[in-house]
């Protein structure tokens, strides 16, 4: 085998995960040698990062827009929310890559790399990627985003749950939107089956993303979206083709399963992002995890330790998801109704919290005692 070019580090994938690694990896002054490898790093904005933190936000230079007041709606509870503590974000994936980059290429023992990645092998001490091309590089670590873990046993998966979502941003000629209050969640109360709501970024009065999002084992045809997403902008906000154009879309899928974690694709080979797990299953949220974790990852790095796998969440908020997860699989209208009661019983701030894994075992039977005891019990007792 024919070694093209040898590294420290390679990281395969440049999308979220290794795109963040390698900016705290730059950050630091990691002295080693480092290839990054992706298809293309074209800055498209084909994808859109949103998070809460109550801290100093990551990437703060290129935050797109920022909340501090959301509307929720389902069934027959709808109302306005204000943000106290904590503040909601987007990052445009475009803005993202042209940023990270920008930097990346400040830094002579960064290498960027444009090819498909067709395999990975590794050793006791090496790992070796190799492209479509036909050439090979050998690293000692290799952090990977691209590929399914090997080892992933998808018969021990109870729940594959998917979150999907087709989204467009528009431009409307009048207009139309309160930029100050995203929508986090406005509920399709007769969508079957699984769980639908409209969720809207709105970056202007006449500006806005919106996205219909849907919680269930299988994604639908492109038209039903676009339907729904026509249908709210009619008979919710009075737009019809007329009055607005259409600027971009965006499609995603999410994993939203009790997966089994797998830290590692191979020996040397670590899984980065969805892929090593970091995506919460009850939520489908992920950038704060990733930011976390490849912050941690790096530093370990750059101290010359070992690197550090990615950790599972604690036990007992793998337990909440694993509940939550049967419930969204079993009963629409259960599920409804326990969203119903987390958002009309508590403040907006214990629930990102919670949904962020912050919270003490009081603050958790507060929010678990706010929701219908039932669906939880029925939960309990099938993953006993």
């Amino acid at each position: 085998m024919k070694i093209e070019a040898k590294y420290d580090v390679i990281i395969a994938g440049g999308g979220l995960s290794g795109l963040s690694l390698a900016w705290y990896l730059a950050k630091g002054n990691y002295k080693g040698e480092v290839l990054v490898t992706d298809s293309t790093f074209a800055p498209t904005n084909d994808k859109t990062w949103c998070f809460w933190t109550n801290k100093e936000p990551p990437f703060r230079d290129i935050i797109y827009k920022k909340w501090k007041k959301t509307w929720v709606s389902v069934l027959d509870y709808s109302t306005f929310r204000y943000l106290n503590e904590y503040s909601y974000y987007c990052i445009r994936s475009g803005d993202f890559r042209e940023y990270v980059l920008r930097e990346l290429k400040k830094h002579k023992n960064f290498d960027l790399l444009e090819d498909n990645i067709l395999d990975f092998s590794s050793n006791q001490s090496k790992a070796v990627m190799l492209t479509k091309g036909g050439d090979s590089y050998i690293a000692n670590y290799i952090f990977q985003s691209i590929m399914k873990p090997k080892d992933l046993d998808r018969s021990q998966i109870k729940y594959p749950l998917i979150q999907h979502f087709l989204g467009w941003e528009i431009k409307t000629y009048e207009p139309a939107f309160d930029p100050e209050t995203f929508t986090i969640m406005d509920f399709d109360n007769n969508f079957e089956p699984g769980v639908g709501f409209m969720y809207v970024l709105p970056y202007t009065q006449s500006k806005a993303l919106l996205e219909f999002t849907v919680f269930s084992e299988d994604v639908l045809k492109k038209k039903k979206y676009k339907k729904k997403i026509k249908h709210y902008l009619l008979h919710e906000l009075g737009l019809d083709k007329d009055h607005y154009e259409i600027r971009r879309k965006e499609y995603g899928e999410i994993p939203m399963e009790d997966r089994p974690h797998v830290p590692y694709y191979d020996k040397n080979i670590i899984n980065l992002g969805s892929v090593g797990g970091q995506t919460k299953p009850s939520t489908g949220y992920t950038f704060t995890r990733i930011q976390d974790y490849t912050q941690k990852l790096a530093q370990n790095l750059i101290q010359g330790f070992e690197p550090l796998p990615p950790q599972q969440s604690k036990l007992k908020y793998r337990y909440y998801d694993l509940l939550l997860l049967h419930i969204l699989s079993n009963s629409t209208n259960d599920s409804l109704r326990v969203f119903r009661s987390l958002f009309k019983k508590n403040n907006f701030d214990d629930i990102f919290r919670f949904l962020g894994e912050d919270t003490n075992l009081r603050q958790d039977l507060k929010i678990m005692s706010s929701v219908p005891y039932i669906p939880f019990f029925k939960a309990i007792w099938k993953n006993l």
